[in-house]
């Protein structure tokens, strides 16, 4: 399992979480997507998507479809091993 998190900001937040969600429309449609959620921090304008995913390749083959999105292309994403998890 892979966790991906990206992490976004800028004077436009409104903007930004517009390009977000655009990028994400596709998730669904995904071979071994599993969960996103995108989180905006208090007090800042930052945006951060975190998702997860079965293997990396299922996150390329997202990443393909996402194409010429300002916000991605901008925010280089952070890949994490997922070791354990608790629910």
């Amino acid at each position: 399992m892979l966790t991906v998190i990206h992490t976004f900001n800028g004077p436009d937040s409104d903007r930004i979480l517009g390009e977000v969600r655009t990028g994400i429309q596709s998730l669904e449609d995904i071979e071994g997507f599993k969960f996103a959620s995108v989180n905006k921090q208090e007090n800042t304008r930052d945006i951060m998507l975190f998702s997860k995913w079965e293997n990396r390749s299922a996150y390329e083959n997202w990443a393909d479809t996402v194409g010429e999105n300002k916000a991605f292309k901008q925010a280089s994403p952070q890949m994490f091993e997922v070791l354990e998890e608790k629910y």
